[in-house]
């Protein structure tokens, strides 16, 4: 009997298959993708509430709606990946109780540098218009562009954030249980896997110690 895949291979096969079908409707169904929009500021990141107002007028002022159209379909659901994985590992941590998958020193290495090459990347971008050395319009004019850096990291950030998730669905559920043996198991595993000056592994001690008395 085939045993059922784990959490975090679950993850990686549900964003794969998302990039994949969100890139064959972003670049089956656009329509000049690759020329610049006259025009356009650097923008943050797609992130930015503001970001998509600015590149819808600029796409429906180049006489483009249909492009827009299909960027406002692609934001949508790379939001609701987001918003679903982040949802779903934060219930399948608290209902399972289970080890951590990620770790919280690993949690908070991969946010400090996703926050590091947002940086960057806005940095460098607004750099480049600046000395003007970019192609006509500046890479950021450039819908494909806006595509090619969305979906992966739409696919990124909701793989992360369903493990971020899971995790503290997972400790926050131990924690309130109290269970003196589930709390000795996490200490263990996270000294075992994390190591015993880990992040995580303090904090599961601390966990235990402030387990209710029975």
């Amino acid at each position: 009997m085939s045993r059922a895949p784990s959490f975090r291979a679950s993850t990686a096969l549900i964003v794969t298959g998302f990039a994949v079908i969100a890139g064959v409707i972003a670049f089956g169904l656009g329509h000049d993708l690759w020329r610049p929009i006259p025009g356009m500021a650097p923008q943050v990141s797609w992130l930015m509430p503001e970001t998509t107002p600015v590149r819808l007028a600029a796409l429906k002022g180049a006489g483009m709606p249909e492009t827009a159209a299909l960027y406002a379909l692609i934001v949508a659901l790379c939001w609701g990946l987001i918003g679903a994985l982040v949802a779903g590992g934060f219930a399948w941590g608290v209902m399972n109780k289970g080890a951590t998958v990620l770790g919280v020193d690993k949690a908070l290495g991969y946010l400090t540098a996703l926050a590091f090459l947002y940086g960057v990347s806005t940095g460098l971008e607004v750099l480049l218009h600046l000395v003007k050395i970019t192609p006509r319009g500046g890479l950021h004019a450039i819908p494909g562009l806006w595509f090619c850096a969305m979906i992966p990291s739409a696919a990124i950030l909701s793989r992360i954030g369903a493990l971020i998730a899971h995790d503290a669905g997972a400790l926050i559920a131990i924690a309130l249980a109290g269970e003196p043996r589930r709390l000795a198991e996490l200490v263990a595993s996270a000294e075992e896997v994390r190591g015993a000056k880990s992040l995580e592994a303090r904090l599961a001690r601390r966990l235990a110690a402030r387990r209710p008395e029975v």
